[in-house]
């Protein structure tokens, strides 16, 4: 009857919305259905990594159980470790994270499709991403994942985690991105993915994936706040650095030669200082000798600019930084007191090694 004097009830509406829409969301209906098929791609490449650390005991004639018991105690002990790994390539490179395999004596292997295990080497680390690139020798086929791009993710799409949770190989959780580009303080490269997938300790190394099955983030940690909020290194980090694991064995990194730190306050540089909003990372200290000294910088100077680009704070710094090669030239804009708007064009150069530098905690 409602129909016959033209009124459209809410069911029918319903129906007309999903037939005209019904064609154009069949495919995602399908995809969103099941993630099987997703999963089914994914797991073998995926593996599980088991480590061990050997810790030595006390001394007995300081320990008072191994000096009464005459030192029938052992002397060492054993600790395992679990976490996940991603396959990069069929040569058999596996990245995972940097504290799954930290201090670990061995490295094993556990392969989802065969079922075998093998003994995998180091070749090499990164602790300011939190990343590892191991090596297994095998004869057995590998199924490497493809890596997608992280920039290109939207808050608010699927994805997929895999790993070894608790000991429970190859599990899958699913969620959503959260968010992009979260600082956690764990490093000066923070820009992590924000993930609500369910991610447990044993997940760590394992790789989150979107619903074509490509990598989009290698999980590494989880809120301490709260269950949902998990975290994941976005997979053009993870690329880069890998390459230039395979590549060098360590991570080639340029430097300025500065010590920085965030601008709090405009009174910190002066009221003629660009009235747009506080931003930009003040030098408290320069390397004498180093790229920003040679270029002329000096102390108390504010870095606004990389190469016309603005730069908020530290963080944003070392990641614009980490975009460049030593071997570059990067221009900077720079507000100097009394001076004003300075641009300095800057040779960089590659960061000398840890034990060259001073301890500091904001060099770069």
């Amino acid at each position: 009857m409602l129909l016959e004097k033209g009124i459209v009830g809410p069911c029918s509406v319903f129906l007309l919305i999903f037939g005209i829409a019904g064609k154009q969301t069949d495919l995602q209906a399908k995809i969103y259905h099941s993630f099987a098929d997703v999963a089914d791609r994914t797991i073998p490449g995926v593996v599980n990594i088991r480590t061990t650390q050997y810790v030595s005991g006390r001394d007995s004639y300081i320990d008072p159980y191994q000096f009464f018991l005459k030192g029938r105690l052992p002397q060492s002990h054993k600790n395992h470790a679990l976490g996940s790994g991603v396959i990069m390539t069929k040569k058999g490179y596996i990245v995972t994270s940097y504290h799954v395999i930290d201090g670990a004596t061995a490295i094993d292997i556990l392969f989802a499709k065969s079922k075998q295990k093998y003994r995998a080497v180091v070749v090499g680390s990164d602790r300011k991403t939190d990343l590892a690139l191991l090596k297994v020798s095998s004869q057995t086929h590998m199924r490497a994942l493809d890596f997608g791009d992280s920039e290109k993710l939207r808050v608010g799409d699927v994805v997929l985690a895999i790993g070894n949770p608790f000991g429970f190989a190859h599990t899958v959780t699913s969620g959503i991105i959260s968010a992009k580009g979260r600082v956690i303080g764990t490093g000066p490269y923070d820009r992590f993915l924000q993930t609500d997938a369910p991610i447990h300790p044993g997940n760590s190394g394992g790789p989150l994936v979107d619903v074509r099955g490509r990598v989009v983030g290698i999980n590494s940690a989880v809120s301490a706040d709260g269950p949902g909020i998990g975290f994941a290194i976005p997979s053009n980090l993870v690329k880069k650095i890998a390459a230039d694991l395979i590549k060098y064995g360590k991570v080639v990194r340029p430097w300025l030669g500065i010590v920085g730190r965030n601008i709090l306050s405009r009174d910190e540089v002066g009221d003629s200082y660009d009235p747009t909003g506080v931003y930009g990372v003040l030098i408290d200290n320069l390397i004498v000798d180093g790229p920003s000294f040679d270029a002329g910088l000096r102390i108390g100077d504010l870095i606004m600019a990389i190469d016309d680009k603005k730069v908020y704070d530290i963080n944003h710094l070392q990641r614009k930084l980490g975009e460049k090669k030593p071997s570059d030239s990067i221009r900077l804009k720079v507000y100097r007191r009394g001076s004003g708007v300075l641009h300095r064009v800057i040779s960089l150069q590659e960061i000398p090694r840890t034990s060259d530098l001073p301890r500091e905690k904001d060099l770069f």
